[in-house]
């Protein structure tokens, strides 16, 4: 069971430096764009969309990120007023929830969204890669991606929690 924690870790390590890169990527893509349209008087035409893109992998993953840290945003009124043992059994019902959620929406749904994407060619107007405009599924893989990531996290909770009340 440690293998599965330490595991976790790391993959939340990994996410914690791809979001900095991302975050990176996205400001390198708007100085620039900022540079062409202002100093050299002809936009880039790829860098608007590149960073649009970019932000919406920062925003999931990040959920997914905070989540993994557990600092998400979490009304805590009810839990301060149960025992212990009742807190317990609530973080348990309340991780259950969120892998059903993600499980239905982010892992089952983003996925059925990447594949129709990709089995309609939907691509994206101006961002290219390698010669090729970048299908639009792509972009979406997010959703399963970080999906997946919460659903692991909240069944390390669970597992943590179940462990600590024994």
């Amino acid at each position: 069971m440690d293998v599965f924690f330490k595991g976790v870790d790391v993959a939340t390590k990994i996410l914690e430096k791809l979001l900095v890169f991302i975050m990176w990527a996205m400001v390198f893509t708007v100085v620039w764009q900022v540079f062409t349209r202002f100093v050299i008087n002809s936009p880039s035409t790829f860098t608007d969309e590149l960073s649009r893109y970019l932000l919406i992998w920062i925003g999931i993953l990040g959920g997914a990120y905070v989540f993994a840290l557990r600092k998400h945003l979490a009304i805590e009124i009810l839990a301060t007023r149960l025992s212990s043992k009742n807190q317990k059994k609530m973080s348990v019902f309340i991780n259950l929830l969120v892998m059903t959620f993600s499980g239905i929406v982010f892992v089952y749904g983003g996925w059925n969204v990447v594949n129709t994407t990709l089995g309609f060619n939907q691509i994206s107007p101006s961002l290219s890669l390698l010669g090729h405009n970048l299908p639009m599924g792509y972009v979406y893989m997010v959703a399963p991606i970080s999906g997946v990531f919460i659903v692991v996290c909240a069944l390390a909770d669970i597992i943590k929690t179940i462990q600590v009340s024994e």
